[in-house]
């Protein structure tokens, strides 16, 4: 059973029950008016209403205000109210099968804007024109302040249950808002047009050109939804070419978390995206995420749920909710999970979620369309990163190589200049590792320099830099540091080598490491990066010189 105690389904509730109590107590004072004109004009507003014109990139609009206003005109505003009401009742309720709960609040929403304009062109004068006595033209000004007052209010009203249902902040669902108005505008306007037709046909023919204006007014709301189908289609064929394109294109994951973006926002706008990732063991875990509280999701693994289900029937699944997507301000009730394949490798999934409106057959058929380029960006993405991080990386230690420490020196001391920061750069070289070498084999000394390269990452700070130099030297670059930082830092990497115990490769032998450690500050010591790698080399040599001097009076 469905929760009333958030603020959309409250003001839903409290619209669609004003509106209909409005229109209740506003019946009291009806009055008789001709049958047959009036059923004629609600039969084209259920039509009208259960054939509404699709706009591109969902949603869609009717043209019933057109019926509506001949039926002010014409008999008033409680007849006009109530072609309305049941034109949305019948046709976008009943034969549409919408959800009960939009369907109230589109009756009252309509309810109140059509007695509320009624009410004051009616105070201004505005009188119905029952009988078709020849063409006369009723008075325009009264006649654009119905249409004003009804189409703001309308607006108005819709709009507060948009920015409840939606998750963006005010200013940036202001500026969608304000795009959609002259979309709805167009169709009042295209209504206006029609309903002049029909008044014209009734005042010349009677209730028999009433009945050919209201058809051709059906025709033209049937030819004007052929023409939009058409816009829509071409519409998810310029979208799926693009969006497609730019996935072929894809080399990093980022771009491809980015054109995944995109496909959702065009093609399934939603509340919330994220996109799952399979591992090796078939953990499907949550990498990348478009969602109020990103920061908590991250990381998740899907349990039994959605995405789970469909990973294992790859087939896009529907459902009332995910598990890993819930948080404590953000609870879906719809959810759409589309597997993310390859062939037979399945390298993911994509899961859409929404607060209340479900997912169309349109966006289930265009996403699964991009299922496939989806799956091929997001391998592309990782070949390509697993290569990157090949590339720059020491295969041994971990550490980045040589080649990405030379490159992140440059960027670095560009950044410090620019900046007017120092920079530090601290060069380490092991003492007496090809001891060790020499003694224990190349084994051992490999497995010395994984560990001294561990201690050494988590002896610097978390911005710091740590790479292999070369052979058994290693090298940090300590961005922000002066001398009297760099220095702290140095002496954290000693006080952490002399703790560790380090080993061979069977855990057994204790090996006591020495080494000597070189420290240069940009700009004291050098502008270049050649500059402060001769500097911190020179210092490091005269330590090294050092412990040699001790180490022979030690002997002595």
């Amino acid at each position: 059973m469905r929760s009333w105690c958030n603020p959309q389904r409250l003001y839903i509730l409290l619209v669609g029950v004003s509106g209909m109590v409005a229109l209740v107590l506003a019946l009291r004072r009806w009055e008789p008016v001709p049958a047959l004109p009036l059923l004629m004009m609600l039969g084209a507003a259920i039509l009208m209403d259960a054939f509404p014109l699709p706009m591109p990139g969902g949603g869609a609009m009717s043209l019933t205000f057109g019926v509506t206003l001949t039926a002010q005109l014409l008999y008033g505003t409680l007849p006009a109210v109530v072609v309305h009401v049941l034109g949305n009742l019948i046709g976008y309720g009943l034969l549409n099968r919408r959800p009960w709960e939009r369907t109230l609040f589109n009756a009252g929403q309509f309810a109140l804007a059509i007695l509320t304009a009624g009410a004051v062109a009616t105070a201004l004068g505005l009188h119905p024109w029952p009988a078709p006595t020849g063409i006369t033209v009723p008075p325009l000004h009264l006649v654009f302040v119905y249409v004003a007052v009804y189409w703001v209010i309308n607006n108005a009203l819709v709009g507060m249950a948009l920015y409840y249902h939606q998750a963006h902040p005010p200013r940036e669902f202001l500026r969608l808002f304000l795009r959609w108005l002259p979309v709805d505008a167009l169709s009042t306007a295209i209504a206006v047009a029609a309903h002049t037709v029909v008044m014209i046909a009734y005042q010349v023919y009677g209730v028999m050109g009433m009945a050919v204006g209201l058809t051709l007014f059906l025709m033209v709301n049937y030819l004007l939804r052929l023409h939009m189908r058409l816009v829509e289609a071409h519409h998810d064929l310029q979208s799926l070419y693009e969006i497609t394109k730019g996935l072929a294109g894809v080399l990093e994951l980022d771009d491809a978390y980015c054109w995944i973006a995109r496909a959702v926002r065009q093609l399934a706008p939603s509340d919330a995206f994220a996109v799952y990732l399979a591992e090796d063991d078939e953990v499907l875990r949550l990498q990348h995420a478009s969602h109020p509280d990103a920061a908590a999701i991250l990381g998740r693994v899907a349990g039994d749920g959605a995405v789970r289900r469909a990973a294992a029937t790859r087939q896009v699944v529907e459902e009332e909710g995910e598990p890993t997507l819930h948080t404590a301000g953000f609870r879906p009730t719809r959810v759409l999970a589309v597997p993310l394949a390859t062939d037979e490798r399945l390298m993911g999934c994509l899961c859409l979620a929404r607060r209340d409106r479900a997912f169309g057959d349109r966006e289930r058929r265009l996403l699964s369309i991009l299922a496939s380029p989806m799956a091929l960006a997001i391998q592309n993405g990782l070949v390509y990163g697993r290569t990157q991080t090949l590339a720059h990386t020491d295969p041994m230690t971990g550490l980045y190589n040589y080649r990405y420490f030379s490159m992140r020196l440059r960027e670095a001391l560009r950044r410090a200049g620019a900046a007017g920061q120092p920079l530090s750069l601290l060069l380490i070289d092991l003492d007496n590792f090809s001891e060790i070498n020499n003694q224990f084999g190349h084994p051992t000394g490999d497995e010395v320099l994984r560990q001294f390269a561990a201690v050494l990452r988590s002896a610097v700070r978390q911005q710091d830099l740590v790479a292999r130099y070369a052979g058994d030297e290693f090298v940090a670059i300590l961005p922000g540091a002066g001398r009297e930082e760099a220095e702290a830092v140095a002496a954290r990497i000693r006080e952490a080598v002399l703790r560790h115990p380090f080993t061979g490769v069977t855990g057994q032998i204790v090996f006591t490491l020495r080494f000597s450690l070189g420290l240069a500050v940009y700009p004291f010591d050098g502008p270049s990066e050649h500059d402060l790698i001769a500097a911190a080399d020179r210092n490091m040599y005269r330590e090294k010189r050092h412990h040699r001097e001790r180490d022979r009076r030690e002997h002595a």
